[in-house]
């Protein structure tokens, strides 16, 4: 088939960037692929030889001069996504959503516009609030048009609160998926909620590609050593953007409350630090800065090292946009003994690979499971081979692709959605 691929690239700071550079190579031998993008440069090293890159400006003419049989859309919630949502209406295709929860990054495209931002800076300028008005009309038409009979309610609520919830309440992912011929997502949780709220739509289900990195034991044995690590010392490692939502203060908290009993522990924070201060002051605050290091963001080259280097690895998220965590594979991939919030979106994975903590009682479980581990390293390598294997054989390439010729075949069959009864400011064909 000929493909289009619109998407975030390497070296775009997010992980559906190197999803889809390791998608295009699962892809490319058997398929004629334009890449698209809206980035300032893209790291062609990264992507097959055979792949052509365009800027994403291009797709809507070069599609009409010579039709893509199918055009493919990655889609997170974030703002590397934002040129996805003027096309994606005007050229339907395959959209493959990475987060069922959109919401942040779309309001975001609304409210954090230049005339939403002037406005802000200056709240008695008349002329400033009626140059916002258009950008919030149209945020406030696509919540009603979403949430019927509840736009105006959560439009104010959004503008007047600051509370993290609400988004995640409320996905906001219906307009894309009517625009689209088909959807794609990585874990069973999600196609059910997609389709209870769009019930036209066609979802399927295909596996993340994952796979383990191998690594020198030589180089994970100078790593912990670079990072002040004994031989003889417990690592529990979390990996990925250090963020709120990825529960550090928690997992902070409890090897604080476990080193009480095992004085052997140590946590390594792997990973981009959007707040350094904050970080900072929490670790201090709970007792465990000299038992912490923070590497800040580590090269993808250097990840498999560095997660080999952890004994433990506490992968939790909270609130969750259900999405099938790249990140959180490539620790299972490596064979790490790994700790998981029990969550739903996360019931495909095996209970023999994983140890699952109760969000409700995330302290106590968190810490308990930490001892656990700690002290019984037979329970560690068992937890981590069954791990491998599970990615092994659910997410090795031969599936990842066997699973997209399908999706990619039955996209192809499918007609363009007709537009719907959108808000204005959406595009049209």
């Amino acid at each position: 088939m000929r493909l289009a691929f619109v998407s975030p690239l390497p070296p775009s700071p997010t992980g559906i960037a190197d999803y889809s550079a390791d998608l295009l190579q699962i892809l490319s031998p058997r398929h004629e692929i334009d890449a698209f993008h809206a980035q300032d440069t893209v790291d062609a090293l990264r992507l097959p030889a055979a792949a052509a890159v365009h800027p994403a400006s291009e797709l809507v003419d070069r599609h009409r001069r010579r039709p893509y049989d199918v055009v493919v859309y990655q889609m997170g919630n974030g703002r590397a996504h934002d040129f996805l949502y003027e096309l994606l209406s005007r050229v339907p295709g395959l959209l493959v959503l990475h987060d069922l929860v959109l919401h942040h990054a779309r309001a975001a495209q609304f409210l954090e516009s230049d005339p939403v931002r002037a406005w802000a800076r200056e709240p008695s300028s008349v002329s400033k609030r009626e140059a916002a008005q258009a950008p919030l009309d149209a945020w406030r038409a696509e919540l009603e048009y979403s949430y019927p009979g509840q736009g105006e309610r959560l439009y104010e609520a959004h503008l007047g609160t600051v509370g993290d919830l609400l988004p995640y309440a409320y996905p906001l992912f219906r307009i894309p998926v009517e625009a689209s011929r088909a959807v794609v997502v990585h874990n069973e949780f999600m196609a059910e909620a997609i389709r209870a709220e769009v019930p036209s739509a066609v979802v399927m289900r295909v596996p993340m590609p994952a796979a383990a990195i191998p690594s020198d034991p030589r180089a994970v044995g100078d790593l912990r050593a670079r990072l002040g690590f004994r031989e003889e010392e417990v690592v529990v490692g979390s990996f990925g953007l250090l963020t709120p939502e990825k529960r550090v203060e928690a997992v902070a908290r409890a090897v604080g409350r476990a080193a009480k009993q095992d004085g052997r522990l140590r946590l390594l924070l792997a990973g981009p630090v959007p707040d350094p201060a904050r970080l900072e002051a929490a670790l201090e605050r709970l007792g465990v800065r000299d038992r912490a290091v923070v590497t800040g963001r580590v090269p993808l080259a250097d990840l498999a090292t560095h997660v080999d280097a952890a004994d433990v690895v506490a992968h939790l998220r909270y609130p969750t946009a259900r999405e099938t965590s790249a990140a959180l594979l490539r620790v299972l991939a490596q064979g790490r003994a790994t700790i998981v919030a029990d969550l739903a979106h996360q019931a495909d994975l095996p209970g023999d690979a994983v140890v699952r903590v109760d969000p409700t009682e995330e302290g106590e479980g968190l810490a308990r499971a930490i001892l656990s581990l700690a002290s019984d390293p037979g329970a560690r390598a068992r937890l981590g081979a069954a791990a491998a294997a599970h990615v092994r054989r659910e997410h090795a390439p031969f599936r990842v692709l066997e699973a997209w010729e399908a999706a990619l075949e039955r996209a192809r069959r499918l007609t363009d959605p007709r537009a719907g009864d959108w808000p204005a400011h959406w595009p049209r064909r």
